[in-house]
């Protein structure tokens, strides 16, 4: 899809345009900007990591193909017509957790026309509400594309990404086990392809 939206563009490009029409596809951002996003997301990989104090750590792996996805809420300042920088908030549901997933943002726009190509990366951190709160640590990064109308000040952005998500759950300790919660330490690490769709204006 996002090859197909390119060649349109790079095909469009190569007709010859006004002045009035280049002005008119041309960027000029400047200031904020606000968009809700959603994805949906196929976990390839997961590591479970447990340690208990004395012992060797445990780990396991699973490799199947799980869904999740989340929906996000989010700002961002444009420097300049090809840097924002910014943050999201939301909720992500996956086949193991449900967590708040909080992460600053920055993407980088290519050329100068309205629709366009860009990068993006995601850095920052992930609620587990469970048993009180848990922090743990998120970084997603991937390409989209923008489009824009000509007379619109509303984007529409289409991404695909990859997304490691380090949970941090508590463990769980049953009898007949002989040792506290405080001696145990678990951690579970997600990653994940994913497609996205972004509304900002």
């Amino acid at each position: 899809m996002l090859l197909l939206l390119v060649s349109v563009q790079v095909a469009e490009a190569k007709r010859r345009e006004t002045a009035e029409e280049i002005e008119r596809k041309t960027r000029n951002y400047s200031g904020w900007e606000w968009s809700a996003s959603g994805r949906f997301a196929l976990v390839f990989y997961d590591l479970e990591y447990t340690c208990i104090r004395g012992q060797e750590p445990m780990k396991s792996y699973q490799s199947q193909a799980k869904l999740g996805g989340n929906i996000t809420l989010g700002g961002g300042y444009l420097i300049n017509n090809h840097w924002r920088l910014g943050f999201e908030v939301g909720a992500q549901m996956q086949y193991n957790y449900t967590v708040m997933p909080l992460y600053a943002t920055a993407r980088y726009f290519y050329g100068k026309r309205k629709n366009c190509v860009f990068n993006f990366l995601e850095l920052g951190t992930n609620v587990l509400f469970k048993e009180g709160l848990r922090f743990g640590a998120l970084g997603a990064g991937g390409v989209g594309f923008r489009i824009q109308g000509q007379e619109s000040f509303s984007k529409v952005d289409i991404m695909i990404g990859y997304q490691s998500l380090m949970l941090n759950p508590r463990p769980v300790v049953k009898p007949p086990f002989a040792f506290d919660k405080g001696d145990v330490s678990r951690k579970s690490l997600n990653q994940s392809v994913y497609i996205g769709v972004s509304y900002s204006f």
